[in-house]
């Protein structure tokens, strides 16, 4: 496996806060997330959850999509967890792309790793 290019994003969880989580949760979660999003009760949880999608999409843009030309559609893929919490990509073109996501209070932060094989 070799790594093809790398993208890092971090945002400020205020800052969904500021511009609208509803606004935002629309324009960047798939159908998928966005129903996870409408079960999570917790107002800071959500705002998380949302900053950590914003962070991971953000990143794999980043990473997959060099091409200033190139548009990608943040609703168009989902961001899932597997059953150990470790988060993956679902739904997306380029199938060789390794995600990490962390929050703290603050600040959500996510890397994407493109590799070839």
């Amino acid at each position: 496996m070799k790594i093809e290019n790398i993208g890092i994003d971090i945002i400020e969880i205020k800052k969904i806060e500021k511009i609208g989580i509803e606004k935002i949760s629309k324009r960047i979660l798939s159908p998928e997330e966005y129903n996870i999003f409408l079960n999570i009760k917790n107002i800071k949880r959500k705002l998380s959850f949302v900053a950590g999608r914003w962070a991971v999409k953000e990143a794999i843009f980043k990473t997959a999509y060099t091409s200033k030309n190139k548009k990608i559609n943040f609703c168009s893929y989902t961001i899932l967890n597997n059953e150990l919490g470790k988060p993956y990509v679902k739904n997306l073109d380029t199938k060789n792309i390794m995600i990490s996501i962390s929050h703290s209070e603050k600040y959500a932060i996510a890397l994407a790793i493109l590799t070839t094989l």
